[in-house]
């Protein structure tokens, strides 16, 4: 019987994780090397790397499809990429891709983080980076507590770890739809569309229970996130719902939790890679005060997570600390760059973030944007130009980041990578148009990556390869032929491609071959 079945799979290989199915394949930029770099600076630690062209090694523990460790392969080809999974699947989906893509600094292996933690010697102190995006808080406690060591085992003294997590308060309204999701799995095949339906029908019967709006239950008003959260999850990818609600093991981590774990591990906790988080000047003048009074850093996150209801971290933790004295950091800040993404002028610079919505002032802020504009791109050049304070244009510039209105500039490095991401961005089209799931491309002067959509890359091709020619009955014949719809008019679609399109290519992303003629 299929809960018989469930039982039995929960005491295997997969120690309660739920392997029946694989994950999406996505990309996150906190993951790229210079990302967290900067973020470990921003509290005094400094990088792994002398220089950002040094050669590394880097290892993602958990690293799913593989599609976000290629591309950082491909636009890192300084580094030695490392993915381990325990899922089969996983690992096979991501050695074909990486073959695919023609990547020879890029390797998969398929091992238990048990097992490897008990026996690590062929990882020991190797790395300069170990990320883990997003696991921890779908493991059991004993799963987790081997990713942690593992993870300190293998990187060098100086190394960086990035570990991101659900974290309470704020995922404390999904507990139940988690609870119920699992339970209905239990009594369903251990299929991908039993587990799809898991959750589907976990979520139809909370909406249930949570009542009306003008009558809401007692659930509806003790949790009142719960009802925006399963509302949510029809814009999310089912893969992810799945991965997400049916772990036997999945429990959101209070900070203080996973950084005692980290601390017992011989990591220790620097900065956060969602970077406007690193300046506490940034929170409400209502509750700042009272944060910044205290003085234990477990307990100063911890208030800062309840006060801004914080339901994900990215925490970057470093294994050895020698902080940079004053004089070492303002050489280690003066000599990065920055370059202007797709990012017109505004008249108000607003930004979101964990911290909720910060105004800036405009003018202040327009004119660093201006001078990146005019080749000004250095963290030195912009504060003799602009008389700012070290700490003041780390601020503002690490809202812009986190924007997306600016990235990291790799220099000579970034150039050396060019031809590897187009030969990977040809692949990846073609991949994508036939099917496959990859709506990310490779940015070798940034060293990350671009979201592209399949309407995006079929309005590209149809432009590229018929000038002259309408493009949209291509793209609806592209779109049936793969069973996709578009969410917009198709001339709005069109529209805001012709707009995108030369931002992309000022990047460095060519998505086509140019002619000598072009």
């Amino acid at each position: 019987m299929p809960s018989n079945t469930n039982a039995h799979r929960l005491m295997t290989w997969q120690h309660g994780y739920h392997a029946d199915s694989t994950y999406t394949c996505g990309f996150f930029r906190e993951l790229a090397p210079a990302w967290m770099d900067l973020a470990a600076l921003l509290k005094g630690q400094p990088s792994p790397r002398r220089h950002g062209a040094e050669p590394f090694a880097y290892l993602e523990l958990g690293s799913g499809m593989g599609l976000g460790l290629c591309l950082l392969a491909a636009t890192h080809p300084e580094g030695q990429f490392t993915g381990i999974d325990f899922q089969p699947d996983h690992i096979l989906h991501s050695r074909r891709l990486a073959e695919a893509l023609g990547l020879s600094n890029i390797r998969f292996e398929e091992a238990d983080f048990l097992a490897l933690a008990a026996d690590p010697a062929q990882l020991r102190g190797m790395h300069h980076y170990v990320v883990a995006h997003g696991i921890a808080t779908w493991i059991t406690p004993v799963i987790r507590q081997a990713l942690l060591q593992l993870a300190s085992d293998a990187l060098r003294p100086g190394g960086l770890f990035y570990c991101s997590y659900n974290t309470t308060p704020g995922w404390l309204a999904g507990v139940p739809l988690q609870q119920l999701a699992w339970l209905e799995s239990r009594r369903r095949a251990a299929t991908p569309a039993g587990a799809a339906a898991a959750v589907s029908a976990a979520a139809a019967t909370l909406t249930a229970l949570l009542g009306s709006n003008e009558q809401p239950s007692a659930l509806a008003r003790n949790l009142p996130g719960l009802r925006e959260r399963l509302a949510g999850l029809a814009k999310q990818d089912g893969a992810y719902q799945v991965q997400e609600y049916l772990n036997e093991g999945w429990q959101p981590l209070p900070v203080h939790t996973l950084h005692a774990a980290a601390a017992s591990c011989k990591l220790r906790y620097v900065a956060s890679a969602s970077l406007p988080e690193n300046f506490a000047g940034l929170l409400p003048a209502s509750i700042r005060d009272v944060i910044s009074a205290e003085s234990d850093p477990a307990l100063r996150e911890t208030l800062q997570d309840l006060a801004i209801n914080q339901s994900f971290r990215r925490d970057l933790f470093c294994h050895g600390r020698d902080p940079l004295t004053t004089v070492e950091l303002n050489e280690a800040f003066s000599g990065l760059r920055v370059r202007l993404l797709d990012a017109p002028a505004q008249k108000n610079y607003t930004f979101n973030c964990s911290f909720g919505q910060i105004t800036t002032t405009a003018e202040l802020y327009a004119g660093v944007e201006a001078s990146i504009a005019d080749g000004v791109g250095t963290f030195g050049e912009l504060l003799d130009r602009h008389n700012l304070s070290l700490g003041a244009l780390a601020q503002l510039l690490s809202l812009l980041l986190h924007s997306g209105r600016l990235g990291l500039d790799r220099g000579e490095a970034g150039a050396a990578a060019i031809e590897t991401c187009r030969s990977v961005t040809q692949v990846l089209l073609s991949l994508q148009r036939g099917g496959r799931p990859y709506s990310f491309l490779p940015v070798a002067s940034i060293g990350s990556a671009v979201a592209l959509s399949l309407p995006e890359a079929l309005l590209e091709q149809a432009l590229h390869s018929q000038p002259d020619a309408d493009p949209l009955p291509t793209l609806a014949a592209g779109l049936e032929r793969l069973g996709r719809r578009l969410t917009t008019e198709p001339s709005d679609a069109l529209a805001a491609w012709q707009r995108r399109q030369p931002v992309l290519e000022a990047l460095g992303v060519i998505l086509y071959p140019r002619t000598s003629t072009q």
